[in-house]
């Protein structure tokens, strides 16, 4: 951070204190003043005078050296629309952590991003330029971590140089004036790639500001377990309906592109909006294999991402 620095020094204090006190200061400078007698951070902006107990900095533990020899760099807006596109499939049950965190694996210039909750799926890959030997590596990333890389993302930070520890147990996204490190979380996560189909027999193409809009509408009346929204597969037509008891029901028919058997099958309402709204595409290609088999969100054309999502068995 740019500062006009008199004298050095460095302590440490509570992460989300001086965050909160910061971010809620008027527009302005801030003067920073150390006692090191007594670790008390004297904060100046304004009118206010804040004293912010700290704890010597050489309590601070040390954090892992990186494998310098791994170090791959991406385009910084591409990493993060797809931590966008994948890290809301992860789960939030700490029951089972290897599910929340993302699988991120590197191949050659080929980075992959995949997350899972066991009800649906995302998976995005990126082109990345390899700096040094970089080995291939499958380690998994906590999802909340890897939203606090995505927050740090901004125009001015162009790349991200993601790198590991020596004993890989540690990664590190390294932008331009700032450092995320996260240790990875241990465990086998899924074969997901079992569950991607290889074929389908019906694939559905249509506008995705079209079917966004329509899917938010009905979802707003899709309140029964699960909340489904039933979709309805004919020719040219691709027809959404949403129905709970004593409240309502409603029915909206869309012009698509139909490939394919006439197919109906049910989605949780939530889930088809998580991955129709993180979308980068005009166009979306949905595809089906019948009403029991998981369905597949994809841009059209592109199998760069995708999006598998289990179905909801209705009466």
């Amino acid at each position: 951070v740019p500062a006009t620095v008199l004298d050095e020094g460095r302590t440490t204090v509570p992460a989300r204190l001086i965050t909160e006190f910061i971010s809620s200061l008027s527009e302005g400078p801030v003067n920073v003043e150390l006692d090191p007698a007594t670790q008390v951070l004297r904060l100046s902006s304004g009118v206010h005078r804040a004293n912010l107990h700290g704890i010597d900095a050489v309590e601070f533990p040390p954090l892992p050296g990186q494998d310098s020899e791994a170090i791959v760099e991406v385009d910084s807006a591409a990493l993060q629309g797809a931590i966008t596109q994948t890290v809301m499939a992860a789960s939030a049950d700490e029951a089972s952590p290897v599910l929340t965190g993302a699988l991120v694996q590197i191949e050659g210039t080929r980075l992959t991003l995949a997350a899972t909750d066991r009800h649906r799926l995302a998976v995005k890959t990126l082109d990345v330029e390899v700096k040094g030997s970089a080995p291939a590596v499958s380690v998994i990333v906590p999802a909340r971590h890897l939203n606090e890389v995505a927050r740090a993302i901004n125009p001015s930070r162009a790349t991200v140089a993601i790198a590991f520890s020596a004993g890989r147990n540690q990664v590190f996204f390294t932008l331009k004036d700032v450092e995320v490190s996260s240790r990875l979380i241990e465990g086998t996560y899924p074969n997901y790639q079992q569950v991607i189909p290889s074929s389908t027999s019906t694939t559905v193409s249509l506008p995705t500001a079209a079917l966004l809009r329509e899917a938010r509408t009905a979802a707003v009346l899709a309140r029964d377990a699960a909340n489904p929204v039933r979709l309805q597969v004919g020719s040219g037509t691709l027809t959404l309906r949403a129905q709970t008891a004593e409240v309502g029901d409603d029915e909206a028919p869309l012009s698509a592109t139909v490939e394919g058997d006439d197919v109906q099958i049910a989605f949780n309402a939530r889930y088809m909006l998580d991955a129709l709204s993180v979308l980068d595409s005009e166009q979306v290609q949905l595809a089906f294999n019948g009403a029991l088999h998981p369905g597949v969100i994809r841009p059209a054309g592109r199998e760069d991402y995708l999006c598998i999502i289990m179905p909801v068995r209705v009466a």
